[in-house]
Protein backbone atom coordinates (compact mmCIF):
# COMPACT_ATOMS: atom_id res chain seq x y z
CA UNK A 1 0.00 0.00 0.00
CA UNK A 2 1.45 3.23 -1.03
CA UNK A 3 0.69 6.05 1.71
CA UNK A 4 0.53 8.93 -0.81
CA UNK A 5 -1.59 6.88 -3.40
CA UNK A 6 -4.54 9.21 -2.04
CA UNK A 7 -2.91 12.03 -2.37
CA UNK A 8 -2.87 14.17 -5.76
CA UNK A 9 0.69 15.17 -6.52
CA UNK A 10 -0.21 18.74 -7.58
CA UNK A 11 -1.94 19.14 -4.41
CA UNK A 12 1.43 18.07 -1.97
CA UNK A 13 3.58 20.68 -4.69
CA UNK A 14 1.58 23.86 -4.40
CA UNK A 15 1.05 22.88 0.07
CA UNK A 16 4.87 22.29 0.21
CA UNK A 17 5.35 25.27 -1.72
CA UNK A 18 2.91 27.52 0.53
CA UNK A 19 4.16 26.28 3.93
CA UNK A 20 7.74 26.67 2.59
CA UNK A 21 8.94 23.24 3.58
CA UNK A 22 9.98 21.62 0.00
CA UNK A 23 7.81 19.06 -0.98
CA UNK A 24 10.15 15.94 -0.60
CA UNK A 25 9.74 17.25 3.11
CA UNK A 26 5.99 17.29 2.63
CA UNK A 27 5.81 13.57 1.32
CA UNK A 28 8.31 12.78 3.72
CA UNK A 29 6.12 13.86 6.61
CA UNK A 30 2.97 12.39 4.89
CA UNK A 31 4.59 8.63 4.80
CA UNK A 32 5.74 9.17 8.58
CA UNK A 33 2.50 9.62 9.23
CA UNK A 34 0.32 7.01 7.82
CA UNK A 35 3.64 4.36 8.67
CA UNK A 36 3.03 5.52 12.03
CA UNK A 37 -0.42 4.90 11.89
CA UNK A 38 -0.06 1.57 10.34
CA UNK A 39 2.02 0.71 12.92
CA UNK A 40 0.47 0.94 15.71
CA UNK A 41 -2.33 -0.51 15.87
CA UNK A 42 -3.12 -0.87 12.14
CA UNK A 43 -5.34 1.00 10.03
CA UNK A 44 -7.84 -0.96 10.01
CA UNK A 45 -7.47 -1.57 13.69
CA UNK A 46 -7.26 1.86 14.23
CA UNK A 47 -10.31 3.23 12.40
CA UNK A 48 -12.63 0.67 14.18
CA UNK A 49 -10.84 1.40 17.56
CA UNK A 50 -11.38 4.91 16.62
CA UNK A 51 -15.26 4.37 15.68
CA UNK A 52 -15.54 2.24 18.31
CA UNK A 53 -14.37 4.58 21.68
CA UNK A 54 -14.58 8.36 20.25
CA UNK A 55 -17.67 10.23 20.95
CA UNK A 56 -18.65 10.86 17.33
CA UNK A 57 -18.22 8.83 14.43
CA UNK A 58 -15.37 9.66 12.67
CA UNK A 59 -15.38 7.91 9.22
CA UNK A 60 -16.91 9.62 6.70
CA UNK A 61 -15.97 7.66 3.59
CA UNK A 62 -14.80 4.32 2.30
CA UNK A 63 -13.11 3.79 -1.02
CA UNK A 64 -11.57 1.44 -2.38
CA UNK A 65 -7.96 2.97 -1.59
CA UNK A 66 -8.39 4.95 1.74
CA UNK A 67 -10.81 5.88 4.84
CA UNK A 68 -11.82 9.62 5.11
CA UNK A 69 -12.21 10.34 8.53
CA UNK A 70 -12.90 13.70 10.59
CA UNK A 71 -11.39 13.99 13.72
CA UNK A 72 -11.00 16.44 16.62
CA UNK A 73 -7.89 18.84 16.04
CA UNK A 74 -6.86 16.94 19.42
CA UNK A 75 -5.77 13.91 17.37
CA UNK A 76 -4.12 15.85 14.41
CA UNK A 77 -2.07 17.64 17.73
CA UNK A 78 -1.22 14.05 18.93
CA UNK A 79 0.18 12.87 15.40
CA UNK A 80 2.11 15.95 15.23
CA UNK A 81 3.90 15.38 18.89
CA UNK A 82 4.54 11.87 18.63
CA UNK A 83 6.32 12.46 15.15
CA UNK A 84 7.90 15.52 16.52
CA UNK A 85 6.82 17.56 13.70
CA UNK A 86 6.92 21.23 13.86
CA UNK A 87 4.45 23.32 13.51
CA UNK A 88 4.48 24.37 9.47
CA UNK A 89 4.80 21.06 8.55
CA UNK A 90 2.11 19.53 10.85
CA UNK A 91 -0.10 22.37 9.20
CA UNK A 92 0.71 21.41 5.82
CA UNK A 93 0.48 17.37 6.57
CA UNK A 94 -3.05 18.56 7.67
CA UNK A 95 -4.03 21.09 5.25
CA UNK A 96 -3.22 17.67 2.37
CA UNK A 97 -5.39 15.86 4.34
CA UNK A 98 -7.84 17.97 4.74
CA UNK A 99 -8.51 18.99 0.90
CA UNK A 100 -8.23 15.76 -0.08
CA UNK A 101 -11.23 14.89 2.55
CA UNK A 102 -13.48 17.04 1.25
CA UNK A 103 -12.92 16.43 -2.21
CA UNK A 104 -13.82 13.03 -1.82
CA UNK A 105 -17.77 13.39 -0.13
CA UNK A 106 -20.69 15.57 -1.20
CA UNK A 107 -21.44 16.74 2.54
CA UNK A 108 -18.32 18.54 3.66
CA UNK A 109 -21.02 19.60 6.73
CA UNK A 110 -19.52 15.96 7.92
CA UNK A 111 -16.41 18.23 8.74
CA UNK A 112 -17.99 20.78 10.67
CA UNK A 113 -15.98 21.29 13.80
CA UNK A 114 -13.17 18.75 12.71
CA UNK A 115 -10.61 18.10 10.26
CA UNK A 116 -9.92 15.62 7.30
CA UNK A 117 -7.93 12.74 7.73
CA UNK A 118 -6.72 10.40 4.97
CA UNK A 119 -5.34 6.78 5.47
CA UNK A 120 -4.92 4.67 2.83
CA UNK A 121 -6.13 1.03 3.20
Amino acid sequence: MDPLAPFDDERIEQTAEAFDIGPARLRACLTEHHDHAAAVPGIDELVMEWRRFLPYDPLVARTDDAYLLAVESSVWTEFGQQLSLSESELQAVKSVHDARARRAVTDEKRFDGYDGMVLAR
